[in-house]
Formats: structure tokens, sequence, C-alpha cells
């Protein structure tokens, strides 16, 4: 292993040059660091272990020669020898050095910044450290502009030039000017246009406009937010026990009825019991990305919250009651997610710059609150990304565990089959992520999205629109015949098997690319060092995992009939938002790799659909 840490400042070489820069490490395998070089880009590259150095390498030491120098005002003495050349073997030429100059501010230049984006579960990345599971180091963008061209110069030279000299490292500083009005173009948006232009309409009314027409930038993430804020509670109000349909408005109560003392203690024991939970001393330690360490203990955690329901019951606690406060529940989870990502947004203005999230940087308040600020936030020994991530899932498998308790308190201890089955697919899905978590800490959710207000609400919402699928079969009493539950299973088993394929074949090819059960992978080599899969499940489509999350929700649907449209319409939203998601994924990629994402995509020509998409 490294002698180096995850944040630690090193002097690492630019690839394929001779220059070093300063950076930190951001990420590490057993034979290479992820480097995020000090430059206004924050370009991140792959270097391998030798060409990555201590800052104290590079502090200038004094000279242990003998000789003494020759003083400015004395004149150089004549060679006594005609073979002695008047130049010391170690000091460039000053042709070579202003050629080495005139080249790296070229380079500077003309090097253009490109958003680094991780293609979602198929690059491949190595281990951080036993037993670490981190994300394989990612591909740095080779286009990145840099501020720092490190050379070696004579004292003449460097005097001649304006940039400041430390030892063996020439910091090339950009022109604050210029860099300020790059900036700004860069950034300019409709309302920076128009407060640029000269106003003849007063003062007054050109800070008005001034102020309003950048808010309008944020529009589009205002009405994000609403509609995801919105859609949980419109989804469950369209199918309750006495009406289920889309086809209009569903009557919505008073705000006052999504309010309940109750559920708000019931949200926080379960958060505070989760949270106990989470520091069992049981399950191998993971190391996270951030440098925190976290237990693979989700299985253990699940199992004692899955206990709990049927020893209160035996205990005649009524816990089918808690059923009856689904929309207050809801609603005080929803509360609760937009408290974190306000948090979260606060928080973010004082994190380290190497923390932050690239994505949500544009200075902008609901943008960057949508986004989040920050990658992957700590408190403590929580990883804040993980213990959420987990807690939802097991509240999703509760939410079901209760619905069907609802059922056979209803029936007089007679179970509903489909309900049955339905209910068990579901569980099957959020105790996969257990079974498996530590493949969580290579998502494209863990590594890559901030910790924003899109994935709270997102996770928050989720406990209470997939349970929708068995809530609709609860109160419809959709009982469907023994031979169309097989097919249907069928169905659930082979999404199911697609996905879980996909991921794990994933996260074993980042963490471990050397294994020899991954041997007869083929992979395709990028300019980084990094690799593409282009067989096994990543052979099949280019977005695998994708595919069976398609076939799973459809095969909870079918369970539903084809008398409601609600879950059908669930269906296509979910279908809707994996199909943006390639999209977004793969235009960053395309950006990333240039010419050979167009290789890669040759070999691998599908997205989610063989011969069709």
């Amino acid at each position: 292993m490294g002698k180096f840490k995850v944040n630690d400042r090193v002097m690492a070489r630019w690839p394929g040059s001779t220059l070093w820069f300063e950076g930190s490490v951001v990420d590490l395998n057993d034979i290479e660091y992820q480097i995020r070089f000090s430059d206004e880009g924050n370009s991140e590259y792959v270097v391998k272990y030798k060409d990555v150095k201590s800052l104290a390498d590079f502090t200038r030491k004094r000279s242990k020669s003998r000789g003494r120098s020759r003083s400015r005002g004395r004149p150089a003495a004549k060679s006594r020898s005609p073979a002695r050349k008047t130049q010391s073997p170690g000091r460039p030429a000053q042709k070579e050095a202003e050629r080495v100059i005139e080249k790296s501010v070229s380079v500077k230049k003309t090097l253009t910044s490109v958003t680094s984006v991780e293609p979602e579960a198929i690059l491949l990345d190595d281990k951080l450290s036993e037993p670490t599971v981190r994300p394989r180091l990612t591909r740095a963008d080779l286009f990145a502009p840099r501020t720092s061209t490190p050379t070696r110069q004579s004292l003449r030279l460097s005097n001649k030039d304006t940039n400041d000299i430390d030892g063996q490292m020439n910091n090339v500083k950009a022109d604050v000017a210029d860099s300020k009005v790059a900036a700004k173009k860069s950034s300019a948006g409709i309302g920076s246009k128009l407060c640029g232009l000269t106003s003849k309409i007063g003062a007054g009314v050109k800070n008005v406009v001034c102020a309003i027409v950048p808010a309008l930038a944020t529009v589009k993430t205002f009405v994000l937010m609403a509609i995801m804020l919105a859609m949980p509670f419109l989804l469950n109000e369209a199918c309750t026990k006495k009406r289920c349909t889309i086809k209009e408005f569903p009557p919505m109560p008073k705000p006052v009825a999504y309010y309940d003392l109750q559920a708000v203690i019931i949200v926080g024991g379960y958060l505070a019991s989760q949270l106990l939970l989470y520091f069992l001393p049981l399950g191998r330690v993971l190391k996270t990305r951030n440098g925190s360490t976290v237990r693979r203990n989700g299985w253990l955690a699940m199992v004692l919250s899955m206990s709990v329901l049927p020893l209160l019951m035996y205990l005649e606690y009524d816990v089918v009651q808690v059923y009856g406060k689904y929309r207050q529940l809801l609603a005080t989870t929803m509360a609760l997610g937009v408290l974190i990502s306000l948090a979260a947004y606060i928080r973010g203005a004082y994190v380290p710059n190497d923390a932050k999230n690239p994505l949500g940087k544009s200075g902008l308040i609901l943008p960057d609150f949508f986004t989040g600020r920050e990658l992957n936030p700590s408190v403590g020994r929580i990883d804040l990304k993980f213990f959420i991530f987990r807690t939802v899932c097991i509240a999703w498998m509760l939410i079901n565990e209760i619905i069907v308790l609802k059922d056979l308190q209803a029936s007089g201890g007679k179970y509903n089959t489909t309900l049955l089955v339905a209910c068990a697919l579901q569980l099957l899905y959020a105790a996969d992520w257990m079974f498996f978590e530590d493949t969580y800490l290579t998502t494209y959710e863990y590594v890559r999205q901030g910790f924003g207000f899109f994935m709270h609400i997102g996770n928050f919402s989720m406990v209470f629109t997939l349970p929708i699928f068995t809530r609709l079969i609860l109160n419809y009493k959709n009982d469907l015949e023994w031979y169309y539950l097989a097919l249907i299973v069928s169905l659930n088993i082979l999404g199911y098997t697609i996905t879980r394929g996909a991921n794990s074949q994933k996260h074993a090819f980042r963490t471990n690319p050397s294994d020899p059960a991954l041997a007869h992978l083929e992979s395709i080599p990028t300019a980084a060092g990094t690799r593409l899969l282009v067989s096994g499940w990543w052979g099949f489509v280019r977005h695998p995992n994708y595919l069976g999350d398609i076939l799973v929700f459809t095969s909870w649907a079918l369970l539903c009939g084809f008398n409601f449209a609600l879950p059908w319409l669930m269906v296509g939203l979910d279908a809707l938002f994996l199909v943006a998601r390639t999209y977004e994924v793969e235009a960053a990629c395309k950006k990333k790799y240039g010419s050979l994402w167009g290789s890669y995509t040759s070999r691998v020509r599908y997205r989610l659909i063989p011969k069709v998409f």
C-alpha cells in the first residue's frame, strides 16, 4: 500500500510529461493514487505510486558544493582549458529554458476544462485498502486547464519572466483579470448579460431587473423541487380504499391533517433505533471515500428491526395502528428530508474544497441546494449517505410487513396469496441491498451524486411510493391464479438476476480487477489506465442494471392487474427516469473519453434493450 492517505497534500507528476504539480490524494488502491491537482479546473488523474512524492521532497535544499559562487560584479574568467565549457551541466541552456516556458504557457492557455463525471457502473475502479471497499480511481480529464507548469530555469530567465519560483516548482499564475473575465463569461446567463448592458431606464429599475432575471435561471430547479415534494402526496391520495384513479385530480385533505405528534415520535424513535444499530460492533469494517469507517451489519439491523413488530404483537400492542397514520408519517418524513437538505446546504459552505460536490458550486442558492454542496459528508463516525440509505431500505421493509399484518387482522387470519407475493418481492429487493450493502459504496449515487435535496427527497419518498403496489392489492383484494403468479415471479427473478449480476460484476471489477474469477471478462483500456467492460452483463447492453430495475417494476405492476392505471404510471415514470439517466451518463462519457467512447459504443451498441434501444 502507498504511504499517502486520502486528503494528503503531495507532489505528483502530470501524466505524459516530466512536470510535477502540487495536489491532494482523493482516492487510492494497491498500485495507484487518484490525484486532484491544485489548478483552476481541479483536474483529477490516476497516477502510479512512483510518480507521487511528498512536498518535502520538493523544498529547496542548500547546495553542498564547496565552490564559491561568482559575485555579480566579477567578470567571468577565461577558460584555461579549451575543452572546458562555460555552462554548468546542471543548468539548462537559455534557449531550451525559453522553449519550456513558452510551451508550458501555451499549454496552459490552450487546454480547456471538461467536467469529470463517472460513467455509471462501467468504469473500472480499484479498492483502497483491505478491507476497504472503495470505487476504483476515476479517469481524470485530459483537457482540464492547469495553472502550474513546473520547470527548472536559470535565475536570469526567471527574472525575465513574471512568474514566481519556489525551489523546483514554478507556479505559472494566470492573469487575475483575465481569469475573472473568463469566469464571468463562462457563468453568464440571461441575467448577467442584461445587467452588463447600459441601462437608460434608471438605476433603480436596472437594479430590480438585475435582481429578478438571474433568479429566473432557478425556475427549473424550483419546478423540479415542487414536483418532487408534491408527487408522493398526489400518488398516495390518488389511490385510497375509496377510489383509485388518475383521470381526475385527487381530493387533498387540509394541511393540518398531515400533522400528528405520534407520527413525529414514531419517525424520531425509528431514527434513534437505527442509529444504535448502526454502531453495533459486528460486521466487517469498511472504509468510505470520506475516510470514515462503517460496519457491514445492515443485514443484522434488518433482522432485528423486522423482529420488533411480531414481538410487539405478542405483547398485545396494536402495531397496525401505525398504518392509520400513513399520511402523517409521509408528511413527517418529507419534512425531515427538507430539514436535512437545509442543514447539508449550510454545512457545505464550511467544508474543504476537496470535499465539495463539483456540480454544487454554481453560487446559485436553489440549484446548489437541490444538487448538494457536498459529496460524502460524515458526522463523527457516521457516514451520512450510507446511514440514510440503509435506514430508508429497512423502513420500506417495515411498511410492507405492516401491510401484511393489517391484511391478516382485517381478514381474521386469512392471507391473500397475491399480497404475500407482492410484499415478498419488494422485501427481496430491499433485503438485497442489506446483504450486499458494500456494493452501495461504488454506486453512482454514493460516488457522484451530491448530498442535497434531490437525494434526500428521492430516498425518503421511496419509502411511501413503492408500497403503493402492495397497498392497492390490500385495498382491492386483487387475487391472481397460481400460474399467473408463477409467470410474474419468473419475470421478477429475471430482472433481479440481471440487476444483481450487473451490480456485483461491476463492484468486483472495481475493487479487484485482477481477480482470477474475472479473467474471462473483456475490457478496453482508456488513456488514464482505467478500463471499460465490453463483455459479461456490461457487454449485453450499456446499462444492464437499469434494464433489470424496469423488469422488476413491471412485475410489481402485473400483480396489480390491468384494472388500475396508477401502477403502470409508476412503471412509466421509473422507465422515463432511467432512460434520462442513460443519456445524462453517456453524454458525460462522450465528453470525457472522446473518440474512445465511440469505439466502446461500437462494441456495446444498445443502451437498454438489445436490438431495440
